[in-house]
């Protein structure tokens, strides 16, 4: 439940977040700057939270979550400067950082770590229809009544999250939390060169997505004409159709070199000839994008699961994972809004394509060298 509350908020984020900005006639280059904020945020504050974690048990930062949910959520309705959007996108990166700097190593112990990439491919399978819905209502509310009442929903929904974050039963041994012991869990030196070859990898697709579909694709959907539940009911398909995908991966042990083709098939020619379409059709593009952009989740989490396999402090290994991508975020959003603001959206899409087909190619030759003695060779 927890889960499919946060998901369901980030998706209306996703949504109306972009359009509320354009709405206040703040530019895309303006946007990709605020915008920025969050992965500073994310990264600093996940470190942090991933170190202490294993110390201090998952249940305080799922309250975190809850908490970032109430407080971003209130922050993006009171706001009326692009330095108070700014706020409420930090406070939105620290409730996106404390519920990743656990919620894998969460999935991996209510299952025992059996088979983690299947746990926690279906937990973004859950997660994606959750997106999708909450773009879908939002754009609805927005037509009918304006952001006011989709915000006011979505503080309700925050405060509701407080009940699963409380409730959730973990047996988990605490420990005394040091300054000593987060600084031995942030010890770089205990890294070793595979995490941070798959952090690298994992990067290009961060690039790509973000580039791509962090604001600029809610935006360019509006510029065409499409108004807020069109374009909250493309984004929720978006989510939903590629999502579709994933149990058929997933349960049909697919192969995940199929997986890896049939992603750079779909999302590579897709974000190519999106911002050359017109009206419509761009609709049947952004859902092609969609499938590849999803099945590409199940790449990203094959990588951790087969980096983390014997790790001993899983939670500090994959916030570490996340490193280079959240680093990449920072220059993409606002190279975003720049190149779109001076150069139109389709340079944006043609360099998210090929950002994309590196991701491709490159997590195809690490997740070979991790499995080199598996069925992917």
């Amino acid at each position: 439940m927890l889960n499919m509350l946060d998901a369901f908020i980030s998706g209306a984020y996703m949504l109306i977040i972009p359009l509320l900005l354009i709405a206040n006639n703040i530019n895309l280059a303006t946007i990709g700057v605020i915008f920025s904020v969050f992965p500073i945020v994310f990264l600093i504050s996940r470190l942090i939270f991933a170190s202490t974690a294993e110390k201090i048990g998952f249940k305080k930062f799922f309250n975190i979550n809850a908490l970032g949910n109430f407080a971003s959520a209130i922050a993006y309705t009171i706001s009326k400067s692009p330095f108070i959007y700014a706020i409420a996108k930090g406070l939105q990166g620290l409730k996106e950082s404390s519920l990743w700097a656990v919620n894998r190593n969460v999935a991996y112990a209510l299952t025992n770590n059996k088979e983690p990439q299947l746990v926690t491919s279906t937990l973004l399978l859950i997660r994606s229809f959750s997106f999708a819905l909450g773009a879908l209502i939002s754009g609805y509310l927005l037509i009918i009544a304006g952001f006011r009442l989709v915000f006011a929903m979505l503080i309700g929904l925050s405060i509701l999250i407080f009940i699963p974050a409380n409730t959730l039963e973990l047996n988990f041994k605490k420990e005394k939390l040091t300054l000593k012991a987060i600084f031995e869990n942030l010890d770089l030196r205990k890294v070793n060169f595979n995490v941070w070859q798959t952090s690298l990898v994992m990067a290009f697709y961060m690039a790509a997505s973000t580039i791509a579909s962090s604001f600029i694709l809610p935006i360019y959907l509006n510029s065409m004409g499409f108004d807020y539940l069109n374009v909250g009911l493309i984004l929720a398909l978006y989510n939903a159709t590629g999502a579709i995908l994933i149990p058929l991966t997933l349960y049909g042990k697919i192969h995940v070199k199929y997986v890896i083709f049939a992603q750079s098939l779909l999302y590579i020619p897709a974000a190519i000839t999106l911002p050359l379409s017109k009206s419509w059709l761009a609709l049947f593009i952004v859902l092609i994008m969609g499938l590849g952009e999803s099945l590409s989740y199940i790449t990203w989490e094959t990588l951790i699961a087969q980096t983390v396999k014997g790790q001993i402090n899983v939670a500090i290994i994959i916030a570490y994972l996340h490193v280079p991508s959240n680093l990449i975020m920072i220059p993409s959003l606002i190279l975003a809004g720049l190149i779109a603001e001076k150069f139109g959206y389709t340079p944006t899409f043609w360099i998210a394509s090929f950002l994309f087909l590196l991701y491709s190619i490159t997590s195809w030759l690490i997740l070979r060298k991790l499995n080199s003695n598996s069925h992917l060779d």
